[in-house]
């Protein structure tokens, strides 16, 4: 079981957190070493827009494209091969989801 440690193991702050902000850092119970923080600010207890719930919406539908296309061994070899001429993106499935998420949602496009 790990505990919760609510001190701030920073000597300064480089403004990236407020004093408004809730900072959470998970400590691992048998060698006392950080495995988590977690940053809680008053302002995300809003709930997400629907601008947001629409781009979420989106991604999960080009992640559900993504692994279908890679099941398929002809759209995957044609992804692998787009995946190996770029040089942004470092997995298969990253490109996947972002070729995805950036084309139309209707119908099965392939391209």
């Amino acid at each position: 079981m790990s505990k919760m440690n609510m001190a701030t193991p920073f000597d300064s702050n480089n403004g990236k957190y407020a004093r408004t902000d809730q900072i959470y850092f998970k400590i691992r119970k048998f060698d006392e070493q950080t495995i988590g923080v977690r940053l809680k600010h008053p302002a995300t207890n809003e709930p997400p827009s629907a601008a947001q719930q629409a781009a979420q919406t989106k991604l999960v539908a080009a992640a559900a494209r993504a692994k279908t296309a890679l099941a398929d061994a002809e759209q995957k070899a044609t992804l692998k091969a787009e995946w190996k001429a770029q040089k942004k993106y470092k997995t298969l499935l990253s490109y996947a989801i972002h070729k995805f998420y950036n084309t139309n949602e209707g119908g099965n496009n392939n391209g």
